[in-house]
């Protein structure tokens, strides 16, 4: 492999020429420039990301801080921000908090040991005190899918409560009063935002909550599974069923596939979803979307006018979209 020291050999100059044209430093005659080009490509000489990083003080790099890599959710939140920084030439940095404060605090630590231009944080663990503090560094982060009081204009924001409310109100719409809910867990802001949706659309139709209508799991598929098992045998009268999520709701689909309850015959579903797997299910499954790759798109936006401090005219904040289809049933009054 090639080294800047076997370009400037083969171009005749000196390695800090070399050094210096690679980070745009300092202004060369047009013949110099053209030697190292010239020498570079006939070597096949890739400059170190990192080496430049320490040179420059600027690492052309952004991070990404996720909560875990498992999951639609995180693919496509990770494959629209790489899409989007491509087009910026922004190499992409991602890192997993693991669902713990301590670990999103040293995914932050390691970008900015790699010199990262700019953070998009989906971060769910630290305390907003925490980020205001980090809102005092040089370097520039967005938030995505999530609001801290006094960095509003850094945050990319979703209405999880009247996503959710959207959802059960179709299901009061067609009859349902006997509602299930498979939430996420609801230490967690979004997730409890959701399902305090749920809550206030039962509230607002007069349907008092059943806690045996309500089971608490993880976002992930068997959790899913698990709380369908659970709902079919101690909730017997539900009729219809919203899940927090649509990979919950793919595992509860399979409990019920499973267990012969017809869809939507005997047993509604409606979902959140974000990557539109609802409509890759049998039946199609009626939803609420939340659109994480647009949003994804405008955090990558965002940011790269911070870093060019540049003002920005983005949409910040997004609505939710019903999106109904084959999963839902009329449930016809009993007269008598």
């Amino acid at each position: 492999m090639a080294s800047i020291k076997d370009v400037a050999s083969l171009a005749g100059v000196h390695r800090s020429t070399v050094s210096r044209i690679i980070n745009g430093e300092g202004k060369f005659r047009s013949d110099t420039r053209r030697k190292v080009e010239r020498a570079m490509a006939e070597l096949n000489y890739r400059p170190s990301a990192i080496a430049r990083s320490l040179a420059t003080a600027s690492s052309n790099m952004t991070g990404l801080l996720v909560t875990y890599y498992t999951g639609g959710f995180f693919g496509e939140m990770m494959e629209q921000v790489q899409a989007e920084l491509d087009q910026h030439d922004k190499f992409l940095i991602t890192a997993q908090g693991h669902r713990r404060a301590d670990g999103e605090r040293e995914a932050i630590r390691r970008f900015h040991d790699l010199r990262c231009e700019g953070y998009i944080l989906n971060s769910r663990y630290l305390s907003d005190d925490e980020l205001r503090e980090l809102a005092q560094e040089p370097t520039p982060f967005v938030l995505l899918d999530r609001v801290v009081e006094g960095l509003e204009s850094r945050c990319i924001t979703f209405d999880h409560s009247l996503a959710a409310k959207m959802a059960v109100d179709y299901l009061v719409e067609q009859g349902h009063s006997d509602i299930a809910c498979i939430s996420g867990p609801r230490n967690r802001a979004s997730c409890n935002q959701r399902y305090q949706g749920y809550v206030q659309a039962l509230q607002n139709a007069g349907i008092v909550l059943n806690p045996r209508l309500t089971v608490e799991g993880n976002y992930g598929r068997e959790s899913g599974y698990l709380a369908a098992q659970k709902l079919y045998h101690a909730a017997p009268e539900m009729t219809a069923l919203f899940s927090c999520s649509e990979e919950m709701m793919q595992g509860a689909l399979q409990f019920f596939h499973e267990h012969h309850v017809e869809i939507p015959r005997q047993l509604s579903l409606i979902s959140f979803d974000s990557i539109d797997l609802c409509a890759t299910m049998y039946p199609f499954v009626s939803s609420v979307h939340f659109p994480i790759s647009d949003m994804a798109q405008v955090a990558v936006g965002l940011l790269m006018s911070q870093i060019n401090q540049q003002d920005a005219c983005i949409q910040r904040h997004f609505e939710p979209e019903l999106r109904l289809r084959n999963s839902v049933k009329k449930r016809e009054l009993v007269s008598g």
